[in-house]
């Protein structure tokens, strides 16, 4: 196996010689691009020949499949799996296992692959980082080159584990915290292709020690984390947020909760087991919603007179202004109604509206910016139509890498553990056929010339090619 691998290398190093001599080097990324293609193939002749070696070292061995019950039921069964570095077929001994009465491919388990795997966890990890930013058929380009198909990246996606926030080990010591709640609305596939809209709302939640200014008029949020659900259930989300902060900072540090949203029934409901939680009223929607109003009877200073009314906490005055401009006669039917719903939503949030409008120190909220940047840029601002399952396992992802998470290959689950017993063969097979079995005196044997650009090799490669001339 070693003088293998030896003889590998030479060839990869000889090729890339060969490319310098040519003239290949003029042009870097064609050159890089060219290595990295032997590399790879190079690569996977290296881990052909260890399988290979790992097999055969399993055939021989008669003692230990004595002892582990296993008999030869089919040699050289073959199987592929696409890795990082690109597609290894490779060939493996099938064996009858007479302990549990079954047939199992004792190499594929002690090298980690999964029953029916076709795809290797490094490159489903892959898939789904991207895939997290860009469409299925972008992201099985760009990590495969195409040789997988956009079904197989959606496959993937329902293979993921859904990654956990990190927390650090020492809490944080903060006086407030400003959380942002919002939500996005996913177009969802129906069934049988049936026709018109069907939504989902995906709630997320945004964990932030504050706001502090980035450049001149634009500030950041102070160490955000991102929160949403699996199955967007929001009662379940927020005992995750409440979680984080517990786990995350020094509760008895904390003087205030502020949560920042539309005054939405989900939102309202948030962290009511903290006595520190306060809700703010987010800017944006207020007025958003005021703006709509004002635009009905401009001659009327709607903005201003409600404005004024929710500041000096006067609800009778502005309950008085809303009936008196209800009774505008230019008002049509559709006015009238929106007025109606604009006072039940300004009475109904009273308390946040003015808390936003009259506290000083408050931050901006910025609710929307950050629906927009973490769900609505990957889920809803192209007309897709998602899957239920598919959707939730995404926004976890995208959330977790959103939270400065690495999609690994351990966040896919393996339907076919390292049973113990082969377990235990493969870890001994490593340690008397692997390590301290290099003998390393190959490489200090005469080594070939590698220097193929040299002017005594170009030489002799001249003459070998002019030897009919010379013979004649």
């Amino acid at each position: 196996m070693y003088e293998s691998i030896l003889r590998f290398s030479t060839e990869l190093a000889t090729k890339i010689c060969l490319r310098a001599e040519k003239g290949e080097f003029r042009d870097l990324d064609v050159m890089a691009d060219e290595i990295l293609k032997d590399c790879k193939e190079t690569s996977r002749e290296i881990l052909k020949e260890i399988i290979q070696h790992m097999n055969e070292g399993l055939r021989k061995d008669k003692q230990a499949r004595k002892e582990m019950g296993l008999v030869i039921k089919e040699k050289d069964r073959p199987r592929s799996l696409l890795t990082a570095i690109g597609q290894i077929d490779f060939a493996r001994d099938y064996f009858f296992d007479k302990e549990n009465a079954s047939y199992v491919s004792v190499l594929d388990q002690m090298l980690g692959i999964a029953k029916y795997e076709r795809i290797g966890a490094s490159v489903s990890a892959g898939l789904v980082t991207q895939a997290t930013d860009t469409s299925y058929a972008k992201s099985a380009n760009i990590v495969t080159g195409g040789q997988v198909s956009r079904q197989t990246v959606h496959n993937q996606i329902r293979n993921i584990e859904t990654p956990e926030i990190e927390i650090e080990t020492k809490k944080r010591d903060v006086k407030e915290l400003h959380l942002h709640a919002d939500e996005d609305h996913a177009h969802m596939q129906k069934p049988n292709k049936e026709k018109g809209k069907q939504g989902k709302i995906i709630p997320l939640v945004t964990v932030t020690e504050g706001t502090e200014e980035e450049s001149k008029g634009r500030n950041r949020t102070i160490n955000p984390v991102h929160f949403s659900d699996e199955q967007f259930d929001t009662k379940r989300l927020w005992k995750s947020v409440e979680g984080f902060i517990c786990k995350h900072y020094e509760p008895c540090k904390l003087n205030k909760i502020y949560i920042h949203g539309d005054g939405g029934p989900w939102i309202q409901g948030g962290l009511s087991d903290l006595p520190q939680t306060v809700h703010v009223m987010d800017g944006f929607h207020f007025h958003k919603e005021l703006r709509k109003i004002s635009r009905i009877l401009p001659h009327r200073h709607v903005r201003v007179a409600l404005t004024n009314a929710v500041k000096y906490d006067n609800k009778e005055r502005a309950d008085e202004y809303i009936q008196d401009i209800l009774g505008e006669d230019s008002l049509t039917e559709k006015d009238a109604e929106n007025i109606r719903k604009f006072a039940i939503y300004l009475m109904g949030n009273w308390k946040e509206i003015r808390r936003r409008l009259t506290e000083e120190g408050i931050p901006g909220s910025c609710t929307e910016g950050l629906i927009s940047s973490v769900l609505s840029e990957r889920f809803s601002r192209d007309p897709l139509g998602w899957s239920e399952k598919n959707l939730g396992k995404l926004v976890m992802a995208r959330i977790y890498r959103k939270n400065g998470g690495r999609i690994a290959k351990k966040h896919f689950r393996k339907g076919d553990e390292v049973k113990e017993k082969y377990s235990e063969y493969a870890d001994r097979f490593i340690e008397e056929n692997i390590k301290g079995a290099v003998d390393f005196s190959m490489f200090e044997a005469e080594r070939p010339i590698l220097d193929v650009a040299s002017g005594t090799q170009m030489k002799i490669r001249g003459i070998g090619m002019t030897r009919n001339i010379l013979i004649n």
